[in-house]
């Protein structure tokens, strides 16, 4: 049976597509570069099926488009607004549902980028970062998240040497949950938050080793961000 041909405005949305991915490698080297490779073992699919999406001979759908826009960090209606809009619609039929399940995820797998490499001092502090490539693929709303790759054993077990932390500063902060506290005098550090008010934020360490409870004074601290994932090496993708 002979393949039935795109219309026109398939093929439309193939090509902005590619366009998309194309646009997020240029001037990146072809191993930090979205290859079709890279995508195909993204989908679970082969290379020649990423092509035929790509090229305009297989017409989107909504798990390839939310896939491949995670991975350049583009939402779909930038290159599909049929698609951007039948996902939302299966987002909002899966919320009405009667089945009670864990809360949905709307959101696909993105990129995002280590900023760096942050070797823990011997009280559990550091203060500063060097230079880290590479990235990570997670769930994340926040358009800001950066992901810190940590090296010590300051927060083992919870946390060992090597992983990776993504952090969210548009998050809110959560009691019991991990942050990233960076104080005005340059120190930085991953710790539980106990409880915070409008003058103060109470820590706990992780490794109790490097001390337990901390409080900081709201005026000493930077910034504060809340630590939505903790990775395993084997999760950096890219150089490192």
């Amino acid at each position: 049976m002979k393949k039935r041909e795109l219309e026109d405005w398939e093929k439309e949305e193939c090509l902005a597509l590619k366009a998309a991915v194309d646009a997020f490698n240029t001037g990146k080297s072809r191993r930090d570069a979205l290859t079709q490779g890279k995508i195909a073992d993204a989908l679970g699919i082969n290379q020649g099926s990423v092509s035929s999406y790509l090229n305009g001979y297989n017409a989107l759908n909504a798990k390839v488009a939310s896939a491949i826009a995670g991975l350049i960090s583009k939402p779909v209606e930038s290159f599909s607004p049929r698609l951007a809009d039948e996902i939302a619609k299966m987002a909002q039929s899966s919320f009405e549902s009667n089945v009670e399940a864990g809360p949905p995820i709307y959101s696909s797998p993105r990129r995002i980028n280590i900023e760096g490499t942050a070797q823990l001092g011997s009280e559990g502090y550091w203060t500063s970062l060097d230079q880290a490539a590479g990235w990570v693929e997670t769930y994340s709303r926040d358009e800001d998240a950066y992901a810190l790759r940590l090296k010590g054993d300051s927060m083992a077990p919870a946390i060992r040497s090597g992983w990776v932390a993504v952090c969210e500063p548009n998050h809110r902060l959560v009691p019991g949950e991990y942050v990233m506290v960076t104080t005005v005098d340059g120190q930085s550090m991953v710790k539980e938050l106990l409880f915070e008010t409008e003058e103060e934020v109470s820590l706990m360490s992780i490794n109790t080793a490097y001390g337990e409870r901390l409080t900081v004074a709201r005026v000493d601290i930077e910034k504060i961000h809340y630590v939505g994932a903790i990775l395993a090496p084997s999760k950096v993708l890219g150089r490192i």
